[in-house]
C-alpha cells in the first residue's frame, strides 16, 4: 500500500461540509492508500508539517482544506516529484475547480485515485509563501482580513460577500505602484488602487476572471483597478460573478501578463492576500518559483 501524508485543516470551509479526519483516513485506505495524519494549528503550519514529514517513501501529499492550506503545502513541494492531491473542503476551492476536481472528499478521491493525471503548476513565490491561485492587494485582501472565521464557517462564500459590501462602502482607495516585467520582457510601471494577480483563470470564486491565464506557462495575469469610483469598483466585482468578461471592460481596469511583479504603496503598508489568506503587506515582491505537481482527474 503506497504511503502518503494527509494535511488536514480543521478550520477550513463550512462546518457541515468538513469531514472528520478519521473518515478521510478511512476513505484513503479504502482506495488503497495509507496516510499519516498532519493537523494544522496555525498559519503556514502546513508548510512546516510537510517539510518535516516528507521522506523518500512518501508517494503523495493529500490536502483536506481550501486554497490557503493547499498553497501552504505546495510551498514544501516546489520542485519535488511528489504530487499534491486536493480534497477540497474550503470556502471556495478555486484551484480544485480549475483542475476539474469535484467538491467533497469522496468524489475528489474517486477522481484522483483511479488512473489520475498530473498537472505541473508553475508556482510563484512571495517570500517563502507559494502562490498557486493568486494574490490581491487592497480591497479584496481587506475583505479576507476582516471577515470573521466564525461567520465564514457558518455562511461560506455569503460571509465574504457580506463583508465585501461593508468594506466597499468605506474603502479608501490607497495609491499603489505596480512595477515589473511583462510577458514580453518589457518593464512596466503602473498606478492602481487595487491589484489582483492570478495564475488561474478563476479567482474570487469559480467564475472566469482572467480568460487567458495559464498556470503552467510561468507568467501571472494582472488585473489592475485605478481611480476612486465606488460605482466602477462595484461594477468590476459584480461583473466577476457573471458569465463573460464585462468586468474587464469597466473604465479604469487594465490587464497584462507579468514575469515579475512588485507592488508598493507610498502612503504606508497595504494588506495583501496570498491564495485567499491575508498574510502579507506592501511592499511586496512576487516572482516565479518552480513546478508543483498536482494530481488531476484523468480527463483533465
Amino acid at each position: 500500500m503506497p504511503r502518503s501524508l494527509l494535511v488536514y485543516n480543521p478550520a477550513a470551509g463550512q462546518r457541515w461540509r468538513h469531514p472528520a479526519p478519521e473518515s478521510v483516513l478511512r476513505a484513503l485506505e479504502e482506495r488503497g492508500w495509507s496516510a499519516e495524519l498532519l493537523v494544522t494549528e496555525a498559519q503556514d503550519h502546513a508548510t512546516r508539517l510537510v517539510r518535516d514529514h516528507l521522506t523518500s517513501e512518501v508517494e503523495a501529499v493529500w490536502v483536506c482544506g481550501g486554497d490557503g492550506t493547499m498553497g501552504q503545502a505546495a510551498a514544501a513541494l516546489v520542485g519535488s516529484d511528489v504530487p499534491l492531491g486536493i480534497l477540497p473542503t474550503g470556502t471556495v476551492n478555486v484551484v480544485a475547480a480549475e483542475c476539474g476536481i469535484p467538491n467533497g472528499v469522496g468524489p475528489a478521491l474517486d477522481a484522483l485515485t483511479r488512473r489520475p493525471g498530473r498537472r505541473a503548476f508553475a508556482a510563484w513565490r512571495v517570500g517563502e509563501r507559494a502562490v498557486m491561485l493568486g494574490l490581491g492587494v487592497g480591497f479584496e485582501a481587506r475583505v479576507m482580513e476582516r471577515v470573521s472565521l466564525r461567520t465564514k464557517r457558518a455562511l461560506g462564500f455569503a460571509a465574504i460577500g457580506g463583508r465585501g459590501t461593508l468594506e466597499w462602502a468605506r474603502y479608501d482607495f490607497p495609491p499603489l505602484r505596480v512595477t515589473g516585467e511583462d510577458g514580453r520582457g518589457r518593464a512596466f510601471d503602473l498606478p492602481a488602487t487595487q491589484a489582483l494577480a492570478t495564475l488561474t483563470r478563476r479567482f474570487a470564486g469559480t467564475h472566469i476572471v482572467a480568460p487567458d491565464a495559464d498556470p503552467e506557462d510561468g507568467c501571472i495575469d494582472l488585473l489592475l483597478f485605478s481611480g476612486r469610483s465606488r460605482a466602477r469598483m462595484a461594477g468590476f466585482w459584480l461583473g466577476i460573478q457573471l458569465p463573460g468578461t464585462a468586468h474587464l471592460r469597466i473604465p479604469g481596469v487594465r490587464t497584462l501578463r507579468a514575469r515579475r511583479l512588485r507592488v508598493t504603496s507610498p502612503d504606508g503598508p497595504v494588506i495583501a492576500h496570498i491564495n485567499g489568506d491575508a498574510v502579507e503587506h506592501t511592499p511586496l515582491d512576487a516572482e516565479p518559483w518552480g513546478p508543483v505537481q498536482l494530481l488531476v482527474p484523468p480527463s483533465t
